[in-house]
């Protein structure tokens, strides 16, 4: 009888050890699986970031876009900025004509800048200017040591 019961504990011990082991194979199931849900979420999550990622990168390069609309707009604008220097620098030259036209000589470089308060790069382009706008009474001379004058013939 005690062999016998022996004999029961022993299969009853077996049955245990297998429920254990199926037991302990449930549980690593679910861990598994609770393990790939949350890659799953975290992919999900990736793929979100992805897409912010995407939307800010669009975002950049219409922004871009427009910069160079701008840009380009900017230069388009230029022309007339360049034509408002041609029309200063032409009110200019008129306004050297008249002035020499009242005191009719030879001026120097020097002499206009007085005479106009305008820097010499400036008068030197006022007096080409004015030679081209009235070539008949203005004469455009180069002296010595690059001196430039100008004279007003009558």
């Amino acid at each position: 009888m005690f062999e016998e019961l022996l004999e029961l504990y022993k299969t009853k011990l077996t049955e245990n050890e297998k429920e254990l082991r199926g037991y302990q194979a449930m549980i690593q199931l679910a861990k598994a699986i609770e393990n790939i849900s949350q890659e799953a979420l975290s992919a999900q999550s990736d793929a979100v970031l992805l897409k912010k990622l995407e939307d800010q990168v669009d975002s950049q390069s219409k922004e871009l876009r427009d910069l160079k609309m701008e840009l380009e707009a900017g230069k388009r604008i230029s022309p007339p900025i360049e034509e408002q220097k041609r029309n200063a620098l032409d009110n200019h030259a008129w306004t050297l004509i008249s002035l020499l036209s009242n005191k009719q000589g030879s001026y120097t470089t020097n002499e206009i800048v007085e005479m106009l308060s305008l820097t010499k790069a400036t008068v030197i382009g006022v007096m080409k200017r004015a030679a081209a706008l009235d070539p008949d009474h203005l004469k455009l001379t180069r002296g010595k040591r690059r001196k430039i004058s100008l004279t007003y013939v009558p």
